[in-house]
C-alpha cells in the first residue's frame, strides 16, 4: 500500500458519520471544512489544473458529502481532487495533531558547518538560516527561474544522496513524486516534511524515513476559509493558524 493510499485508509477510518460542509480551491491553497468545525489545507497546482473552464468534475456537489468520499479523492490522478483528498484529511487530524515543540523546526536539526542539505521545492524563508550556519545547499525546483543555483527534479537521484539533512515539500504527496523521492534521502540523518499541506501523523509519515513534520493547526477556521477564497498564502494565514513542528521518532 502506498503513501497516498495509506492516508485514504486512515481518513476513511477517522470520518465516521462526518460530512464535507464546505470546499474552497483558492489561487494558493485549497481548504475544505468537516463537520462545520474544522479545516485543512493542501496546496492548489492552478498551473497544472489544466486550461478547462471547469478544473474539477465534482465542483458543485463537493459540500454536504460524506467525508469518507472526498478523502478518497487523494486516490485521484489530477493535482485539484488530489488536492481536495489531502485537505479534507488535514480536516479530520485536527482534532489529533500532537503538541508543538515550538515554531523552528531547525531547534530539532542542529546543522553543522559544512553539511549539505537538500531542499525539494522552494522554501525562501529558510534559505537565509541554512546559509548561515555555513551549509552547503541543493534546491530542487521544477521552475529555474525562481533563482540561481537551482537543479531541476531530474537531478535529484544524482545529488539528494549526498545530503545529510533533506526539507521536503508535503506537496509531494499531492503530484504524486514523494514515493519516487523518499528512498534518495536514506543517507539522511533528518528529513523534514514542510509546509501547510503536511499531514501531521507522526507514525504514519515516521514509516516512511520523515524524521520531523513542520505543518500548521488551524485556530480560525472561518478566517482560513475567508483568506483561502480571496487567494490568500502562506503569508496570510498567520493569524488564523499556528505553526506546529513535531518529531517523527518520538511515535516509532
Amino acid at each position: 500500500m502506498g503513501i497516498e493510499q495509506e492516508i485514504c485508509a486512515m481518513g476513511e477510518r477517522l470520518s465516521r458519520d462526518l460530512n464535507v460542509t464546505d470546499v474552497r480551491i483558492g489561487l494558493g491553497y485549497t481548504a475544505v471544512e468537516v463537520d462545520e468545525r474544522d479545516v485543512g489545507l493542501a496546496y492548489t497546482f492552478r498551473q497544472e489544473a489544466g486550461h478547462t473552464c471547469t478544473a474539477l468534475k465534482m465542483a458543485g456537489e463537493l459540500s454536504g458529502k460524506p467525508a469518507q468520499q472526498i478523502v478518497g479523492l487523494m486516490r485521484e490522478r489530477d493535482v485539484i481532487s488530489s488536492a481536495v483528498g489531502l485537505a479534507t484529511f488535514n480536516a479530520l487530524i485536527q482534532e489529533r495533531m500532537p503538541d508543538s515543540r515550538g515554531e523552528d523546526f531547525f531547534s530539532l536539526l542542529a546543522l553543522l558547518p559544512g553539511e549539505r542539505v537538500g531542499m525539494v521545492g522552494f522554501f525562501a524563508p529558510v534559505i537565509p538560516t541554512i546559509k548561515k550556519a555555513g551549509c552547503e545547499l541543493f534546491i530542487f525546483e521544477k521552475n529555474l527561474a525562481r533563482g540561481e543555483g537551482l537543479y531541476p527534479p531530474e537531478k535529484i537521484p544524482l545529488k539528494l544522496p549526498l545530503c545529510s539533512v533533506v526539507i521536503l515539500s508535503a506537496t509531494t504527496l499531492i503530484n504524486r513524486t514523494f514515493e519516487g523521492i523518499i528512498p534518495h534521502t536514506k543517507q539522511a540523518r533528518e528529513v523534514v516534511m514542510l509546509g501547510p499541506s503536511t499531514p501531521m501523523v507522526p507514525d504514519l509519515m515516521g514509516n516512511y524515513g520523515v524524521t520531523v513534520l513542520a505543518g500548521m493547526k488551524i485556530v480560525k477556521p472561518d478566517r482560513v476559509l475567508q483568506i483561502i477564497s480571496e487567494g490568500g498564502g502562506t503569508q496570510r494565514l498567520r493569524d488564523a493558524a499556528r505553526k506546529i513542528v513535531v518529531s517523527c521518532r518520538e511515535s516509532l
